[in-house]
């Protein structure tokens, strides 16, 4: 009957550990998605992945100089990966 109560609660326990969904995580991510896809731009850029005209146009910067995206990027070199 010990082992029978105590399966019961792991069982509970384990049950309300693997409930990862809450309104807090899907509102945090909300709130760094356009951080996060600055960043993302900036790092392809930086890559070489993208263009230039096209890294400007993608991030609105109203200049067509890289010196300025570059600039503009520098913030998001060494920002740390938030997902």
């Amino acid at each position: 009957m010990k082992h029978f109560l105590s399966l019961i609660v792991f069982a509970v326990f384990m049950s309300g550990c693997t409930k990862n969904t809450s309104p807090d995580s899907s509102l945090k991510t909300n709130l760094i998605s356009e951080t996060q896809r600055q960043r993302n731009l900036c790092l392809d850029w930086y890559a070489y992945r993208i263009e230039t005209e096209k890294a400007i146009s993608d991030l609105n910067i109203k200049t067509e100089k890289e010196s300025d995206l570059m600039v503009y990027c520098e913030f998001f070199k060494n920002v740390a990966d938030t997902n």
